[in-house]
């Protein structure tokens, strides 16, 4: 039941009316409606208090609570009581705050407890860094190809009279390459490198044709073959493509998702501006920033820009630099001393390949998918096949680690190219955001954490097969993939659950919907069954984050000693707040939400 505070708010909004109006002068109509709905925004409405009691019911030492405030569903902010009484157990109690919008940031929740003061701005000396970005640090893909790949048609004319008879004039005829040939590929608008074909493998309808760059780093005075390479150049071919079937990358993930190109029909691509197919796929091993890095940089990248005619570009334009080819990039520097990461991004840059054919190209008529759902999903992939190639991959942990699919073991760090470390320092930032920069990190860890969580909890393989295949860019593909998985949960639901999932991963009797650890692997199929997919078990409390002479251990959350920042709460993000340790009994504390918060409590 409501209290009667609303009329406070009604007397201060009328109040404010009053004197924005006596105050004004001038004033445009819209700074009083401004004004108001600042002041809606700000204002809570008193509801009944909340409580919930341990009773261990299930016998898992845990218990879960997501807090049902119909108040908030009619769109209200809620301030209320709640109290948590442990009994004679003792517990540490956690909240989990979701702010469930996902392309809105709101106000951070305000606690009060019976124990304590009222929370106040964060100490500028427990600030986080906005950025953990140092020396050791590997990527995928660039911002700006990222941009093209989502919506290539921007940078493209399909219009221009003179680029239409030029492509009647010279059409753009499939090309075959052979070994020892030699050509010029375009990189950027003003850098291009010259490369040998050095293997060219086949599996009977498909062809991978493999180009190394003829010189490496700022010196130009080697090939990037003659690099001291632990794992022979030829694997990356032999990994991505090899004879039979189901024994290599090309057939895993084409399984999962379908061909990377092949016809379009006309009423998609009208002005004849895509190539042909003609079932060849060309990886460039090159030095992709030109800085002969051998730590640290951008592992490779698929850019959609070689998927269109040269002729398509707009005249004049500095990215008239197509390669008329399917292909995507490798660094030369980084496959020699990360070759196991450079083999998981061959499966993640695939990924973005068939994801731009099959859904950018054939199923949104060029709206490409939010970049936020297009990494998590080759970060996804590469998770599902990581044990096939014997990696790491993104979850950190080797698939010959005993028992098999279990955890790993404590600590585990960023120098096994997990994204798992980071995602534990930033488990509070945006989903749905790609942050710039430095800050990608974030993105590339918390993306990765989701997907995993999705992986593990709704169909692995064939849940990402259906987050491509429709005609959804946003998180809307999410819930459609949720639903074909039989779930009826939605965006906002999910990001609950995955708060939660979160703190549960070191436990391994948890219910499905929050499941990252059952100690072995999870096992996926598509459909129609090919090959079974494997995931690894998750424990976040298994990682380790050292940064700026600071360690972390497991994952991060806010205290009554380091509390909740006062910045805006991020879009589609979770806030972990331990409101208390080792509890006995009960304790009560006064909470303020705004309307698309909501709240879900752990005792453990």
């Amino acid at each position: 039941m409501k209290k009667s505070s609303r009329s406070i708010y009604i007397i201060l909004i009328s109040s404010l009316l009053l004197l924005t109006y006596c105050n004004s002068g001038k004033s445009d109509s819209s700074d009083q409606v401004n004004s108001l709905l600042a002041l809606k925004e700000l204002s809570y409405t008193e509801i009944d208090p909340l409580n919930n009691v341990f009773t261990d019911h299930l016998g898992t030492g845990y218990e879960y609570y997501h807090l049902d405030i119909p108040e908030q569903t009619a769109g209200e902010n809620v301030s209320f009581d709640y109290t948590f009484d442990t009994g004679t157990e003792t517990k540490d109690i956690y909240f989990i705050f979701t702010n469930i919008s996902p392309d809105k940031n709101t106000t951070y929740p305000i606690l009060e407890s019976s124990q304590s003061v009222t929370q106040s701005a964060l100490p500028a000396a427990l600030s986080k860094p906005k950025s953990l970005l140092q020396g050791g640090q590997t990527m995928k893909g660039k911002t700006e190809i990222s941009e093209f790949n989502r919506n290539p048609y921007a940078y493209l004319n399909k219009i221009n009279p003179i680029n239409m008879i030029l492509n009647f004039a010279t059409p753009s005829e499939p090309k075959y390459d052979y070994e020892t040939e030699e050509t010029t590929f375009r990189i950027s608008a003003n850098y291009n490198v010259d490369a040998t074909c050095v293997k060219i493998n086949t599996d009977g309808t498909k062809t991978l044709n493999l180009w190394v760059a003829n010189n490496c780093g700022d010196n130009h005075d080697q090939s990037c073959t003659t690099l001291s390479y632990t794992r022979p150049i030829s694997d990356i071919a032999d990994t991505f493509l090899k004879a039979d079937t189901d024994n290599d990358i090309y057939d895993w993930i084409t399984n999962i998702y379908g061909e990377e190109w092949g016809s379009v029909p006309s009423s998609i691509d009208p002005d004849g501006i895509l190539i042909p197919p003609n079932n060849e796929i060309t990886i460039l091993l090159l030095d992709i920033d030109n800085n002969q890095s051998t730590d640290s940089g951008v592992l490779g990248y698929f850019w959609a820009k070689d998927n269109f005619k040269r002729t398509s570009y707009l005249i004049p334009t500095p990215t008239n630099f197509s390669n008329e080819r399917i292909m995507f990039y490798i660094d030369a520097y980084l496959y020699k001393n990360h070759p196991d990461e450079i083999i998981s991004a061959l499966a993640h840059e695939f990924q973005h390949m068939i994801h731009f054919y099959q859904k950018t190209v054939m199923l949104t008529n060029g709206k490409g998918t939010e970049t936020w759902i297009d990494e998590m999903s080759s970060m996804a992939t590469e998770d599902l096949v990581a044990d096939k190639l014997g990696v790491d991959g993104p979850r950190g942990v080797s698939p010959t680690t005993f028992p098999l699919g279990s955890a790993g073991t404590f600590p585990i760090t960023t120098e096994t190219g997990s994204r798992l470390p980071h995602h534990n320092y930033y488990n509070d930032a945006s989903v749905t955001e790609w942050y710039k920069g430095d800050e990608v990190l974030k993105s590339y860890s918390i993306n990765y954490a989701l997907g995993a969580y999705l992986s593990r909890n709704y169909g692995g393989a064939q849940f990402f097969h259906d987050v491509m295949h429709n005609d959804k860019t946003g998180y809307e593909a999410i819930e459609y993939a949720l639903n074909k998985a039989g779930s009826p949960n939605k965006f906002g639901d999910i990001l609950a659950r995955w708060g939660v999932a979160n703190l549960l991963s070191d436990m391994t009797n948890v219910p499905s919907d929050y499941r990252y650890n059952i100690g072995t692997w999870f096992i996926s199929d598509t459909d129609p069954v090919t090959v079974p997919y494997k995931a690894g078990s998750i424990n976040l409390y298994n990682y380790r984050i050292s940064y700026y002479g600071n360690i972390q251990d497991g994952p991060h959350f806010y205290t009554e000693s380091y509390p909740m920042p006062t910045t805006p709460m991020p879009a589609a993000s979770n806030e972990y707040y331990r409101a208390a340790q080792n509890l006995t009994g009960s304790q009560t504390w006064h909470i303020k939400l705004m309307k698309n918060v909501r709240m879900s409590v752990l005792a453990k």
